[in-house]
Order: structure tokens, then C-alpha cells, then sequence
């Protein structure tokens, strides 16, 4: 299931950032829920699709992410690159590959992280390990490895032996925004783990009405705020204009700056928008070293932020109505009054189910092959009275 409105709402103004997740259901016919959900430009969970399966296998990834992919494909000319982020099982690894193949697939360091406490259980190795994932550079990243090293060498080693690019931010191709994490359930938790327990119609409605509040208090929050980014953004680059203030720079050229702090010096782009200290580039907002040089040339910062940061952009992303639904014995009559009113053309998208592992109906019996009739049955004798049809611990003939 995913809505017309946070299909358009993702494509056309959220981060492209997608999260991974599933959680087992608890009602009477159990079951699995996959869902994928986007990040909106404040960075809060933007859910996108959701699917019911019979249980967390290959197969049913395949699907989810084949009918997802071809939801996203129809209702944009250009689909963006995502960036897509899980615990990178082999299902969602594989299902990703087929269907996406072109995204950055990233690994979910909060499931990589609790396999390292599980290994170690070391609370200093554990936070060594969070700093090198957040690491913007290659050196900071080495840096905290060889810390680790002097710790525990088989910690170092156990690290080491996950590629960097699947999980650290200074090796990883793609952009995160900042987000390491997919444990989308966690953040869900207040409602979705409610729903999980209903019967699947149930859940599905509950999860419906919950997007629908969602979208709409989210639309008339953004209506409140007057400034050009979003508050999350705002703060951000308030932030990096109190650290500019401190810096010094020198101009190469009409693009290229040299910014000197007591960090060290960097090298600024404003054309290519990229710092030596790859935080513009990760972020999507300007890094202090950017914000000093662009100040220096009297430049608007807020012009030099990705779109998705935007107010503007913001208010798009719930700018469609995810609308009610009446009871269901309503439904004949309202479908009858629908075919008067104007018509609306929608594309059509057809969902195929999962994969059946079990045909309906009932399962055949295995039917007794004509040769098996003929068959002669082995006669058993008994080792103590010589008789034939039973053995000697069931012999009851005198001797």
C-alpha cells in the first residue's frame, strides 16, 4: 500500500533517502510488515509503502521492492538516485541490486553496532566505533580505527573486515544527510507497533488514518513558520555563521576560496558547492568554512542549500491530501454518485501479490500407485515359538 500523496510528496520534495525496515505482526494470522519510508527536509520519517507478507524471506522482498520500484518509476519522468538504508540482510541486499541498481546502498549502523557490543561489549569501543562512522574525512576515519587498535586489535580487526564504503560516512558514495541509522520501528513505535496487533484490514486503515492526521498537521505546522529553510536547516546554518565568524579568508578566484581556522585551512568551491572538510557536500547545507566564504563575497547562504531544505519545498511535500475513508457500507452507493462527477485520470498501477509458498484449497493426498497395491508384505517370525505374525517380546504361546 502506498498513497498518491507520499508517493508525490517523495519524489518531488523530500531527501533521496530511503530506510528499510520490517516488524513481525501480532495478531491471530501473524505475518510480516516491510515498509519503506522517506526523510523530509526537517528530517522527520516521511512513510512511503508499506506490505504485508506471510514472513521476512527473499522472495518477499523481491516483491516489495519490484512494486515499489515500480510505483516510484510510473509517476516520475526522472527518477532520482537514491541513497537507501538498511540492515543489508542478503533479502534486501539482493532485492536492491534487481530493482535499484543504481542506488547507494548503506548499512544500518545501529544493527552494526549492536553485533560489535554483542562481540566486545565494550562501551569506549562502541563509541569509537559511532565517531569513525561519523567521521567526514578518510584521515579522521583511520584515526579512530588505530584508536581502536591500541584498545583491542581483534576489535580493529573485526571492524576492518566490513568494507568502510557499506557504513562509514567518509568512504560511503552516496549522501545520508547525517542519517546512520534505519530502525525505522523505533521511531514508529508509538503507533505502528500499536497497529501491528490488529487484523491486516484493520492495520491498513489504522496505518492510513495515522498518515492523513500526519500530512495534514505537518501542512498546517509549516504555515506557522516564516523563515526560508525549514527550522532544522535554520538552526544549522545559524550555527555555522556564528563559527564563520572567527575564520579568515582568501579569495583564489571567482569560485575558489582558501578559509583558515584554528582547525586548519580549507578549500572552499562555492560554484561546485564542495569543502575540503566534505561537510557541504554531506549535509546538503553549507559548512562554516562555505558560510565565511560566501560571506566574504556577500553572498545569500540560503540560496546555497539543496532544495529539499527549503519551506517552500517543505510545504510540497504534504501539499496533497491523503483523504478519508467512509464505512464500508457506504462504498456501493458512493462509487454509484462517483461515475456523475468529473473524472479524474489516474495512471494505473497494478499490484501484484507476494509469491504463494502454499496453493489454496485443500492439500491433495498422495495417491497410492497401482505397483504399491501388489506389494507383499514381509512375514515376521518368532525367535521363541517359531510362529509367524509377531516377535518374540510380544510372544504370549506357552512353552
Amino acid at each position: 500500500v502506498s498513497f498518491q500523496a507520499s508517493i508525490y510528496g517523495f519524489l518531488n520534495a523530500c531527501r533521496p533517502l530511503l530506510g528499510l525496515d520490517r516488524t513481525v505482526l501480532k495478531s491471530k494470522y501473524l505475518g510480516t510488515l516491510l515498509f519503506a519510508t522517506g526523510f523530509d527536509g526537517d528530517g522527520a520519517l516521511f512513510p512511503l509503502a508499506f506490505g504485508v507478507v506471510d514472513e521476512e524471506n527473499d522472495d518477499n522482498w523481491m516483491w516489495f521492492l519490484s512494486e515499489l520500484h515500480n510505483l516510484l518509476e510510473i509517476n516520475t519522468e526522472n527518477m532520482p538516485r537514491l541513497t537507501i538504508l538498511s540492515d543489508r540482510q542478503k533479502s534486501i541486499v539482493d532485492g536492491v541490486e534487481a530493482n535499484f541498481p543504481t542506488a547507494f546502498h548503506g548499512f544500518c549502523m545501529r544493527h552494526l553496532s549492536d553485533s560489535f557490543r554483542k562481540e566486545f561489549n565494550n562501551t569506549i569501543l562502541v563509541n569509537l566505533l559511532w565517531e569513525a562512522a561519523n567521521a567526514l574525512t578518510v584521515i579522521e576515519f583511520e584515526a579512530k580505527i588505530l584508536e581502536i587498535e591500541e584498545i583491542s586489535q581483534e576489535a580493529a580487526y573485526w571492524i576492518r573486515r566490513i568494507p568502510p564504503r557499506v557504513w562509514a560516512t567518509a568512504y560511503f558514495e552516496g549522501t545520508r544527510f547525517g542519517h546512520l541509522t534505519a530502525n525505522i520501528v523505533e521511531s514508529l513505535n508509538a503507533w505502528i507497533l500499536e497497529a501491528s496487533g490488529l487484523p491486516i484490514i484493520q492495520m491498513m486503515e489504522s496505518i492510513r488514518r495515522q498518515l492523513m492526521t500526519w500530512f495534514n498537521e505537518r501542512r498546517e505546522t509549516s504555515m506557522q513558520w516564516s523563515s526560508i529553510l525549514v527550522p532544522s536547516a535554520e538552526r544549522h546554518v545559524s550555527d555555522a555563521l556564528e563559527r564563520a565568524r572567527s575564520y579568515q579568508v582568501l579569495r583564489a578566484n571567482e569560485a575558489e576560496f582558501e578559509v583558515i581556522s584554528h582547525e586548519g585551512t580549507n578549500i572552499v568551491d562555492i560554484r561546485n558547492r564542495c569543502c575540503l572538510c566534505r561537510g557541504w557536500q554531506l549535509y546538503g547545507l553549507p559548512c562554516a568554512h562555505a558560510v565565511a566564504a560566501l560571506l566574504s563575497c556577500r553572498q545569500n547562504v540560503h540560496r546555497f542549500t539543496e532544495s529539499c531544505f527549503t519551506l517552500a519545498t517543505y510545504r510540497k511535500a504534504y501539499s496533497q491530501t491523503i483523504h478519508p475513508v467512509p464505512d464500508k457500507t457506504l462504498w456501493k452507493e458512493m462509487s454509484e454518485g462517483s461515475q456523475n462527477s468529473e473524472a479524474i485520470v489516474v495512471a494505473e498501477v497494478i499490484i501484484n501479490p507476494p509469491k504463494s509458498l502454499r496453493p489454496p484449497g485443500r492439500p491433495r493426498k498422495r495417491r497410492v500407485r497401482a505397483e504399491d497395491r501388489g506389494r507383499v508384505k514381509r512375514v515376521v517370525h518368532c525367535s521363541r515359538c517359531n510362529q509367524t505374525g509377531h516377535f518374540r517380546t510380544t510372544c504370549s504361546a506357552p512353552i
